[in-house]
């Protein structure tokens, strides 16, 4: 393997690290949409606020 492959595997390597990572770590800070109602019911649980749900 000469120089030029050495260099492009690196650089491959550290990029897909690189978007790894940030996958990660933007579905860490994300919610699910099937989490959503759970996820305002524990933001608002310190509160004591009702949500609006739409249901009676």
């Amino acid at each position: 393997m000469n120089k030029n492959q050495k260099i492009l595997r690196w650089i491959f390597i550290i990029f897909t690290s690189i978007v790894v990572l940030l996958a990660i770590d933007m579905a860490r800070h994300t919610t699910a949409p099937w989490n959503k109602k759970k996820h305002l019911n524990k933001a608002f649980e310190g509160d004591k606020v009702r949500l609006d749900t739409g249901r009676k």
